[in-house]
């Protein structure tokens, strides 16, 4: 079926957009469902983008109304045959209202400063049909000067916003934005790469265009080629602000601009744009079998996570290092705060990486006072996993890139169906041998520690272990003006043991009322081995524990470069 879409934003800070949707009906098709998809690819939730519609109506050519009733959380059923809305009409249309007033890269967000439009979160789709070549018009307020889309132009005229895809899915792969932004651009192997930005950043001296250009020419040469005719970049400035998604020839990120400036922040800045950008191949071209197609109103289960996100994770900051936009002290600096996230996390003990792939729908995406006890993400440990792959190339005189390489031959082969864990598996010891294809094996599927100082030892470096004693209660405060909660409990911590729980309030320690400025500065108020009796408030009841503080469990202090020129080599 061939689709129109017409999207109208009339008054934007209504947050309100409408959408019309009008195609023609099959020979003899009475009825029909569309619906709205309930999660994002990328984003592995169940976010019920439904729960935002507020109207919608169903009518004919002449205007006249068919009958539609919502079925599911996120369909709609149509009967033209219906005794009290029976009509012959070949060509209908589907209306419907839409809030959109959240700001985040899986959400679309409406004010009267832009339109951030993400496509499952407001365009319907017909069900158990392909809608090939579907087209989208936009209208919206004249003081907007700006459309930016990786969505290909067919507009006639320039004061028209006319687009189209080649199918459902790539035309909600491709996010929307609408408003006065700054944009810019760069040229990378005759490919127009076009960069926008809404929001502010505070004043800074990183060259940013220049920066992400440096990022796609070495990501692209690294895959050995540019899949896409043009990229977007749509980054919102805003504070406290982070995150991504991946599109098929775009992305979206988000980034706290004020803190643009901070060497630190900028460089986590980087890793961003290079872990989003990879995307591009690795999740949006090769992916698991299971990730496509979609089943938008369902969830779509998969224990390979370790592949499209642990992976990205490990080449993320490693391609800004081997891009020369850090150096080998920096990118060691981000490995040593992986690890240390690594070591500081229960859970680890209880989740796979496969675990916690198949979970996403629960845990990560739904994390909780309880998460770190009880999961890993795979993210983290993914990233981290890959890193023992990759030092376990070096052995056999291979390199990460050398799986890459195979990952991309195995998509060019067979691009509509994505890869499977044992093809993955086969091409690691095609280029290392089975003992490290066992190796990588046992890290997705068990729990067992990881001797990642051994690893380092064997490239030049020496792990520096922080051996100060230092007062550790075991959990993770929140604040309300001044006053001091527990927001999560460590397990097997000196809190856990004591009994506190998520949720306590702190009213006072050793009868001397405690609040916030008390709570960050704990390592000058108490001493390791010392009792301390805690004045609490659960469920508005008063209840004193006695907690015995215990020394905060030994951190990574510094990843220590023994052999400078091994070392470097063993990350390029």
């Amino acid at each position: 079926m061939k689709i129109r879409y017409m999207v109208e934003i009339k008054d934007p800070e209504t947050h309100l957009v409408h959408v019309k949707m009008s195609t023609t009906r099959k020979d003899g098709q009475n009825e029909l469902n569309v619906f709205l998809p309930s999660w994002s690819p990328g984003s592995y939730l169940m976010r019920e983008y439904a729960r935002n519609v507020r109207t919608i109506r169903a009518f004919g050519s002449k205007g006249e109304d068919l009958f539609i009733e919502q079925v599911k959380k996120g369909e709609w059923h149509i009967d033209f045959e219906h005794q009290n809305f029976k009509s012959d009409t070949t060509e209908f249309s589907i209306e419907y209202t839409i809030y959109c007033h959240e700001l985040t890269v899986r959400t679309s967000h409406v004010d009267y400063s832009h339109a951030f439009l993400h496509g499952p979160s407001y365009l319907m789709g017909i069900v158990g049909d392909e809608m090939l070549n579907p087209e989208i018009q936009f209208k919206f307020p004249g003081l907007w000067s700006k459309l930016h889309t990786a969505l290909k132009d067919i507009s006639d005229k320039r004061e028209e916003f006319i687009y189209t895809a080649e199918n459902y899915d790539d035309l909600i792969d491709s996010p929307v934005e609408i408003g006065c932004h700054e944009s810019d651009g760069f040229m990378v192997d005759g490919k127009e790469h076009h960069i926008i930005f809404y929001g502010e950043e505070y004043p800074h001296t990183n060259e940013i265009k220049k920066d992400m250009k440096t990022i796609v020419e070495h990501v692209s040469k690294t895959m050995g080629e540019i899949p896409y005719d043009q990229y977007l970049f749509i980054t919102h400035f805003s504070p406290n602000l982070y995150g991504g998604l991946e599109h098929k020839n775009s992305t979206a990120l988000h980034f706290d601009g004020r803190k643009i400036g901070h060497r630190k922040s900028y460089l986590n800045w980087l890793s961003l744009v290079a872990h989003e950008y990879f995307h591009t191949w690795n999740v949006k071209r090769i992916r698991p079998k299971e990730l496509g197609p979609f089943d938008y109103q369902n969830e779509n289960y998969t224990r390979m996570h370790w592949l499209t996100e642990g992976l990205t994770s490990f080449m993320d900051e490693i391609f800004v290092y081997r891009a020369g936009l850090s150096s080998l002290e920096e990118y060691l600096e981000l490995q040593k705060q992986n690890l240390n996230r690594y070591f500081s996390i229960p859970g680890k003990k209880f989740h796979s990486l496969e675990e916690s792939s198949f979970n996403a729908w629960i845990k990560l995406y739904r994390p909780d006072e309880n998460s770190n006890n009880s999961s890993i993400s795979y993210y983290l440990k993914g990233g981290l996993v890959f890193s023992t792959l990759h030092f376990e190339f070096l052995k056999a005189g291979k390199n990460i890139n050398d799986l890459l390489a195979a990952l991309w031959k195995r998509y060019k082969a067979n691009p509509d169906v994505g890869v499977i864990h044992s093809e993955v598996m086969d091409m690691i010891e095609d280029i290392a041998g089975t003992s490290v294809r066992e190796k990588f094996e046992l890290r997705l599927s068990t729990t067992d520690d990881i001797d990642f100082e051994t690893y380092y030892k064997e490239i030049g470096c020496e792990f520096i272990w922080d051996e100060a004693e230092k007062p550790d209660f075991g959990v993770n405060f929140e604040y309300k003006n001044n006053r001091v909660f527990v927001k999560t409990v460590e397990l097997d911590g000196t809190a856990y043991k004591a009994g506190l729980n998520a949720g306590d309030e702190i009213i006072a320690i050793n009868r001397q009322r405690f609040l916030k400025a008390d709570a960050t500065s704990m390592d000058q108020l108490f001493k390791v081995g010392k009792s301390y009796q805690f004045t609490i408030s659960r469920l508005n009841m008063l209840h004193t524990i006695d907690v015995v503080c215990e020394r905060a469990k030994k951190s990574l202090k510094e990843i220590r470069v023994l052999d400078k020129d091994v070392c470097s080599n063993a990350f390029l």
